[in-house]
């Protein structure tokens, strides 16, 4: 329901069951630094079973991918037994991590799925180097939202923050009744030698005070700071 409402949503899951596994639309799988699969999630099953891992009926898939990164090959090397014959030597070799991994690697670099990613990698590139030429020519700087809509939900969120944050909205109420005192002592200062020395003091009283009162703004630097970030 929030990323309907068109929030960004990032989480883990931890051993997704299949009825988790089946709503993911792109799958990628990693291992020591390679892509061994990237392409459609419906698509994997059938990817691996055409190069020779073939995934009982009953076992998840998720699992099932990482029984194959991970060298655990007693289920794969059992359906592979009843489809194709196995070298033996060279699954022996495979069992090792480094094997498999550069094995899997191999194998998605020559697939059509890497080609196909690669093709669509090399479009979006030369659609970005494009964009920067134009961006170039024209010295322009484009943003996804106009000023106004950028104004209103930045507005919006600092008078959210000063709601959940009673005590910043304590300070400027004590900002408000301090700028009272002070207009009320400094109040109707004439034009002499005396009024100069009251408006000096009267300035040196307000920057002393706006400096002591911005320190508390500090605190939500130092608690926004990673989310900017």
């Amino acid at each position: 329901r929030l990323s309907r409402r068109g929030r960004t949503i990032i989480f883990s899951i931890h051993q997704p069951r299949y009825s988790i596994f089946k709503l993911f639309d792109s799958l990628t799988l990693l291992a020591l630094g390679k892509v061994l699969y990237h392409g459609p999630a419906k698509q994997a099953l059938e990817y691996f079973s055409s190069i020779g891992y073939e995934c009982e009926p009953f076992n998840n898939p998720a699992d099932f991918f990482l029984d194959i990164i991970n060298g655990d090959s007693t289920a794969v090397a059992a359906s592979k037994e009843d489809h194709v014959p196995v070298d033996i030597g060279r699954v022996a070799e495979e069992n090792t991590d480094s094997g498999v991994v550069d094995v899997l690697h191999q194998k998605y670099l020559n697939s059509n799925l890497y080609q196909s990613t690669k093709e669509a990698l090399r479009k979006v590139e030369f659609g970005q180097r494009s964009k920067k030429r134009v961006s170039k020519q024209g010295h322009e700087i484009t943003y996804a939202n106009g000023f106004l809509t950028q104004l209103y939900w930045v507005s919006k969120r600092s008078l959210k923050n000063l709601i959940r944050n009673p005590q910043a909205s304590i300070a400027q109420v004590v900002t408000v009744i301090l700028a009272l005192v002070v207009g009320a002592i400094f109040f109707g200062v004439k034009l002499d030698r005396s009024g100069i020395q009251n408006r000096v003091g009267s300035l040196f009283f307000i920057t002393t005070n706006q400096c002591f009162s911005s320190v508390s703004a500090v605190e939500l630097f130092i608690r926004d700071k990673k989310l900017f970030v």
